[in-house]
């Protein structure tokens, strides 16, 4: 489940919307209409594995349901599930790992990403209730949008046409090396912190 979740985050972060981030050809396909496009197949992939192991899950627990509290030859039928299971987690741990290796972020793109951030920040700071905060953010992101430039970009003017409450202390939630260093709290994505969970997840796994 876990590593569905993270595929379709590589299959959205490589679409033309977002582009976050490029996956070589070893783990993309050309699309059959398209020659520029560049399909994460390989995220598809384990995106759907997901069903045949959860397939496998319901199967055994079917099979060991109505079983008493000892051996029945029903049980000889556990085999196949499990066997299956961990095939198909051994192919999409293999083909995660080669996809993480892999990817390149495009930064700029993902520098640019700070809407949520403006939204949190009018909650914050200027006190709007949170529906007004996404509205005015919406309409700010149309705005940036129209002139082709990113929020951090945006004259305050432009800003405070939309929401008068803003003042340029809002630049300072705009950067996402900020943004990403304000989170500093237990799992959250301050550098220190994700330091720490690397550090914690090389221990468990690594020894």
């Amino acid at each position: 489940m876990h590593l569905s979740r993270f595929a379709e985050e590589i299959v959205i972060w490589c679409s033309n919307e977002f582009g976050f981030i490029a996956l070589s050809d070893a783990f993309t396909t050309g699309s059959s209409i398209m020659p520029q496009k560049r399909n994460p197949d390989a995220a598809e992939l384990v995106r759907a594995k997901t069903g045949r192991l959860n397939g496998s899950l319901v199967a055994l627990l079917t099979v060991m349901k109505g079983l008493p509290l000892a051996y029945g030859k029903d049980m000889q039928e556990d085999k196949l599930p499990v066997f299956e299971a961990v095939d198909a987690l051994e192919l999409c741990l293999a083909a995660t790992t080669g996809m993480v290796r892999d990817m390149r972020p495009d930064r700029k793109r993902l520098r640019a990403a700070t809407a949520t951030d403006l939204a949190d920040w009018l909650v914050r700071v200027a006190g709007l209730p949170f529906r007004d905060a996404h509205h005015a953010t919406g309409q700010i992101v149309k705005r940036a949008e129209r002139v082709g430039r990113p929020l951090a970009e945006l004259p305050l003017a432009e800003l405070q046409a939309v929401e008068p409450a803003i003042t340029g202390d809002v630049y300072g939630v705009l950067d996402a090396g900020r943004s990403a260093a304000s989170r500093s709290s237990f799992g959250g994505t301050a550098p220190e912190r994700v330091r720490a969970a690397v550090h914690e997840a090389r221990k468990r796994f690594l020894g």
